[in-house]
């Protein structure tokens, strides 16, 4: 019999919903997992969606009060969906609570708030399971290359390239939202995935430069309605960036494998992060190509089912011989407690690797351990982010 959880959701904007189906969908796509997870209770900023949300998921309780719900000793654990600025409060009352915490990225808006939460990691002495929804890795094609990278099939790591392409701020008519305050942008946004998963297959740099863009000063502080011009609508500043291109160079720390870098040589290792949300034409385009001394893998979220790799041990010859990329159908091929369903060979998306995010989290919570990106990591994360920025101001190389 699989114990029960009661998850208490702090937010319900396009996230919190993606949380709710996923947490749903559990029992289909992971059923080898030993807890349930049910959503108790929803705290949103106003009593009315609140309610809405409370009627949506069929739950117990609805309220404006998200400290009074992480409190509730009915609720078991706390996802926090809110927006970024809006992490730290809830964070703070979940470790204070000693509750597992799924929460989504970026942890915290800056260095200092992580340094905060460090701190009441430490002085709670709090050691509940925790995970930083970085949905991403819940690709099988991704944890493939991760596979590939840490068996040594590419040799030493010298390249990598990964994007992340939106256009939503390509229109200047759209009004002013809180990602366009210090607390949003494009860093915290999209560049925590991509440093996330840069950390995962290769591991952070020593060292990096960046540059930001930010293409309207300005932005409407509500939709122009239909008979009004752009003139009619008061302006706010935008107070964060829509695009940012980092080089990178070396490793941070040592490689999880050997053969991955050259220890001599630490600087040959070089890498092009990009996140933008001016990309003309892009829908959620995240694109990576990891290269080293003995083959590379690439991989596109517009063709999620695959991963593609270069053996480079493969003889090359008359009429070709045997070398080329390779298409792996990795599809929805996951190991245990997740499964293949609907099958192996059926195709897979931006949702399906939510739940599979959310099905790692649920096995740390039902096994014990650390199965998935915890806080820990999370925090990592936070603080290249960080230096990411401070870069982007100095406009000079900086460490990590």
């Amino acid at each position: 019999m699989k114990k029960t959880l009661n998850v208490g959701l702090i937010g319900f904007g396009m996230i919190g919903k993606a949380h709710a189906y996923g947490l749903a969908s559990l029992p289909f796509f992971a059923p080898g997992l030993t807890v349930a997870p049910r959503i108790f209770g929803v705290a949103t900023s106003r009593a009315e969606t609140a309610e809405t949300a409370r009627q949506t998921l069929g739950c117990e309780l609805a309220t404006t009060d998200w400290t009074a719900l992480i409190e509730n000793p009915a609720v078991d654990v706390v996802h926090v969906c809110a927006p970024n600025a809006e992490h730290l409060p809830a964070l703070l009352a979940a470790i204070r609570c000693k509750k597992p915490i799924y929460c989504e990225k970026p942890v915290v808006s800056n260095a200092a708030e992580a340094a905060t939460v460090r701190a009441a990691l430490a002085e709670t002495g709090y050691d509940a399971p925790t995970q930083v929804a970085f949905h991403l890795r819940g690709f099988a094609a991704i944890r493939r290359a991760k596979e590939l990278i840490a068996s040594g099939r590419l040799g030493r790591l010298v390249r990598y390239r990964i994007g992340y392409y939106h256009a939503g701020a390509l229109d200047a008519s759209a009004p002013f939202r809180w990602k366009h305050a210090p607390s949003g942008g494009t860093i915290l946004d999209l560049a925590s995935h991509l440093l996330d998963l840069t950390d995962y297959l290769v591991g952070l740099p020593a060292e990096l430069t960046a540059t930001a863009t930010t293409l309207w000063p300005t932005r409407p502080e509500r939709a122009i309605r239909q008979g009004e011009n752009a003139a009619d609508v008061p302006t706010r500043p935008v107070e964060a960036e829509d695009a940012v291109s980092i080089l990178t160079r070396g490793l941070s720390r040592p490689a999880k494998n050997d053969a991955a870098s050259d220890p001599t040589n630490p600087a040959a290792l070089t890498g092009v992060v990009e996140a933008t949300k001016l990309a003309t034409g892009a829908e959620d385009e995240m694109t990576f190509e990891i290269g080293g001394t003995q083959g590379a893998v690439r991989f596109s979220l517009m063709e999620p089912h695959y991963l593609e790799f270069f053996d480079g041990t493969k003889p090359s010859g008359p009429n070709g011989g045997e070398s080329g990329w390779t298409r792996i159908a990795a599809g929805a091929r996951y190991e245990a407690p997740e499964c293949d369903f609907p099958s192996a060979k059926s195709t897979t998306g931006w949702l399906r690797a939510h739940v599979a995010s959310l099905a790692t989290f649920y096995r740390s919570v039902g096994e014990g351990g650390s199965f998935g990106p915890d806080l820990a990591q999370g925090l990592r994360i936070q603080d290249a982010l960080d230096v990411v920025k401070r870069s982007v101001a100095s406009r000079r190389w900086e460490s990590l």
